[in-house]
């Protein structure tokens, strides 16, 4: 595939989408569009044989089709290396279906309605990548890494400590006495001012984020190989800046860039974001395969989740949110506070992991993982839980170990 050319699927019989997506690509040097004023039933296998032929695919969703899914199925195994899978559905589709089409390959669900909004920008921006030879933003299950992105619902509830611990975790290291690492992991800091993950997990400090948003370059691999310091336990380590720097320096497209490389050589990115609610997680959001939203049960906490939760589905409506309830052991009975809680935030606690002030304490002071210090404390079984049940429901790369 060549990086200045890239190809476009459109299977829709919307001609308000069809005229619009048509008049967009018309002209362009770097662009080939290939459509059917049609729905994907009646295409048929015709709609899988040109999903094999295209680097974007972007197809009508019919709700009311018992084969939705099956049909969605097929287009994604058929997809070619790199290509970009893209639902077109209604504003109303059920948050579960838009899962289950994410669960299969879609890469992304947007709503047919937002034209001018949504769907054009997103062809347009996804042929500009091309174009610069940037890596692709996706690529298919098989052969990319899983996003996890960890928010915190305030400062001080142990977000980062359960990022870095599950990072580690998520290794999977079998073999004599655990040392060899199964699953590859990147972890990425972008509390870009006050990034605690590389004192967590004894790397050093780097400017190399620093520089990039001062410079407003777009990173590519060989920055990653640069910025990026592998940790004594093996995780590879995107550290924050050793200086501070203004929110806003930060682009889209820089973490894009980011993200797009690490997926493509890691099994798993755990991305450990910010409080602030800046425009340059959107694309931590559109990516993420799940996120972990960490709190404590009091009630300024839950109530800043709550909201946390509506911005992220905002952008993000197929996002898979899992509450865990940090420093706080599961409840035989829940509590009034903790119903409450619940109640509040409309979902279960997934995940909780009780406090642990010893074991804590000496693993940030030798800036080393839970599990080093000791692989029984309560914490740290917990958050080897929640790494485990993380790999199964989902699996790392297909054929790359």
């Amino acid at each position: 595939m060549s990086a200045k050319q890239i190809s476009v699927l459109l299977i829709s019989p919307d001609e308000e989408i069809f005229a619009a997506i048509e008049t967009s690509l018309e002209g362009l040097s770097n662009c080939r569009f290939t459509g059917r004023k049609d729905t994907v039933a009646r295409v048929n296998g015709t709609a899988v044989a040109l999903s094999a032929r295209h680097d974007v695919v972007l197809f009508d969703v019919d709700d009311s089709s018992p084969e939705l899914l099956q049909t969605a199925q097929q287009i994604c195994d058929a997809r070619m290396p790199n290509a970009i899978i893209i639902a077109l559905a209604s504003e109303d589709l059920p948050l579960e279906k838009a899962r289950q089409l994410k669960k299969l390959g879609v890469d992304d669900v947007l709503p047919r309605n937002a034209i001018h909004e949504e769907i054009i920008p997103q062809v347009d921006a996804i042929r500009a990548r091309r174009q610069a030879q940037l890596p692709a933003v996706w690529g298919g299950q098989a052969t990319l890494g899983k996003l996890i992105a960890v928010g915190k619902s305030r400062g001080g509830v142990g977000s980062s400590l359960v990022a870095a611990n599950m990072a580690n975790e998520l290794q999977s290291k079998a073999g004599f006495l655990k040392k060899t690492a199964s699953n590859s992991v990147a972890l990425v800091d972008l509390d870009f001012q006050f990034g605690s993950i590389a004192a967590l997990m004894d790397v050093a400090e780097s400017d190399a984020m620093w520089r990039m948003a001062m410079e407003g370059s777009i990173p590519d691999s060989a920055f990653l190989e640069q910025a990026m310091v592998k940790s004594p336990c093996g995780v590879d380590i995107l550290a924050a800046p050793s200086r501070y720097g203004p929110l806003t320096a930060i682009k889209e497209e820089q973490i894009s860039a980011i993200l797009d490389s690490l997926k493509r050589t890691h099994d798993y990115v755990v991305v450990d974001l910010p409080r602030a609610l800046v425009e340059w997680i959107t694309p931590v959001l559109t990516q993420a395969d799940r996120l972990y939203l960490v709190t404590d049960v009091a009630v300024p906490s839950v109530r800043s989740a709550r909201k946390l939760m509506d911005f992220y589905q905002a952008e993000n409506p197929a996002l898979e949110i899992q509450l865990v309830a940090n420093l706080e052991k599961k409840p035989i009975i829940p509590a009034a506070h903790h119903r409450a809680a619940a109640k509040l935030l409309e979902k279960d606690f997934s995940f909780w992991v009780p406090r642990d002030e010893r074991t804590v304490r000496e693993s940030v002071d030798r800036g080393v993982p839970l599990e080093d210090v000791s692989s029984r404390a309560p914490m740290t079984r917990a958050i080897r839980k929640l790494a485990h049940e993380t790999c199964l429901s989902l699996p790392p790369r297909v054929g790359q170990h």
